[in-house]
């Protein structure tokens, strides 16, 4: 599968006065079974490069904006649908995983921020993503800047990554029975490959996996 070209999709991310094309979006899912192992769902828009500035301060400066932990608890990636997350800096700012992100020219937490998932069309669903956000950038873009998103935006993967236990172990079983213990759904996934965080057998990360999963109807 060609994710790189199938998570392309018409859109814009509307910053302040700016109008900047999207040139990726993408919904992960992830669970490290050597951390916490709990679940985790994240997202991540990505703009094309924009001139900021003028003269030789000016520099090509690609926005993302991104949550590497939504707040959710569900058990499948199709129950994505329909799924809200209201974030404001002075009442959450201590809540949650994650904090939704903008960046620019540094990461910084959006002050004010509302994402909803809507209706699912196979592996797309409708994202509307609205709030305020900063940068350190310069007066016109610095500070409560209004950002909008609207979008189709595919949910791409499943990852599990966890620590082998033998030569033996099969890893899309070991894996599958990670993602179920854990309280996932493995009915929509299909297994596609694993990586090892290290070639050597000798190094000591060499047993440990990182499994990915397409998401199937």
């Amino acid at each position: 599968m060609d994710i790189g070209a199938m998570d392309r999709r018409e859109g814009l991310i509307e910053l302040k006065d700016l109008r900047i094309p999207v040139e990726r979006a993408q919904l992960h899912g992830w669970l490290y079974e050597d951390a916490d192992g709990e679940p985790r769902w994240s997202i991540a828009v990505d703009g094309r490069p924009h001139r900021f500035g003028d003269g030789e301060f000016a520099q090509e400066l690609a926005p993302r904006f991104y949550d590497e932990s939504l707040p959710l608890r569900i058990g499948d990636w199709r129950e994505l649908e329909q799924q809200r997350c209201r974030f404001r800096w002075q009442d959450d700012e201590d809540q949650g995983d994650s904090l939704p992100t903008l960046y620019l020219c540094s990461h910084l937490s959006l002050p004010l921020s509302e994402l909803s998932l809507g209706a699912r069309d196979g592996r797309r669903f409708a994202l509307r993503w609205t709030g305020l956000a900063e940068a350190n950038w310069d007066e016109d873009y610095g500070r409560e800047m209004p950002f909008r998103i609207e979008l189709q935006i595919p949910f791409v993967e499943q990852e599990v990554r966890f620590w082998q236990h033998g030569d033996g172990e099969e890893v899309e079983t070991a894996a599958r029975a990670i993602l179920r213990k854990r309280g996932l759904s493995d009915a929509h996934l299909r297994y596609r490959e694993y990586r090892r965080f290290r070639d050597d057998p000798g190094d000591e990360h060499y047993r440990l996996l990182r499994a990915f999963f397409d998401p199937v109807e």
